[in-house]
């Protein structure tokens, strides 16, 4: 989104500006880019039940699917297991791991490829920028200054993947979260020579 501020010669406010007041504090313009996004799919596989003849492959990987005993979306014991976590879309526990169990030997388990999303991606992005008129034709001086992540707003990655490369029920941390995928806050200033 961009704006133009209301305020300078031949705006809504201050039209009637000296030269000096003008250049100061008319034509300024601000701009918003704001990203949200749903959470990515998140591939979870079982690295220890490699049964011969039902595996399936993902992009070169033999896989096996695990079995899917719980809502991985709710904390809490689930699946016969105890000491569950108890709350759920946290850093530690972005899902709940209990959701999920090994297929027997010699079958692919019941869960979808992608039973769970991971963290949604806010991002706001904004910038304040002046124009300045210099007396030579055609020519002017643009000031920015841009500020990434505007609100420091972390954001993180996928649930931790193994040596697959996909959350794997094998892994100690499996569905915790040890990744952003975004800087903090940056801000930066600029001058531009136009002519």
């Amino acid at each position: 989104m961009i704006y133009d501020l209301p305020f300078g010669n031949g705006k809504r406010f201050g039209s009637s500006w000296s030269k000096p007041v003008n250049a100061l504090l008319g034509g300024w313009q601000l701009t918003v880019i704001e990203h949200i996004s749903s959470g990515f799919p998140v591939f979870v596989v079982d690295s220890a039940n490699f049964s011969s003849g039902v595996n399936f492959q993902q992009n070169g990987n033999s896989l096996i699917r695990p079995n899917l005993v719980g809502n991985p979306n709710a904390g809490g014991d689930q699946g016969g297991k105890t000491g569950c976590p108890t709350q759920v879309h946290t850093v530690t526990n972005w899902f709940n791991p209990c959701a999920f169990a090994s297929a027997p030997a010699g079958e692919l388990g019941n869960a979808s490829r992608t039973p769970v999303n991971g963290p949604d991606f806010v991002n706001t992005d904004f910038s304040v920028v002046k124009r300045f008129a210099l007396p030579w034709e055609g020519t002017g001086l643009d000031f920015r200054a841009e500020i990434f992540n505007l609100f420091n707003h972390a954001q993180f990655g996928l649930p931790n993947t193994g040596a697959t490369g996909y959350a794997d029920i094998q892994t100690t941390n499996f569905g915790s979260i040890t990744s952003t995928v975004n800087n903090p806050r940056l801000v930066q200033f600029a001058m531009k020579f136009t002519f």
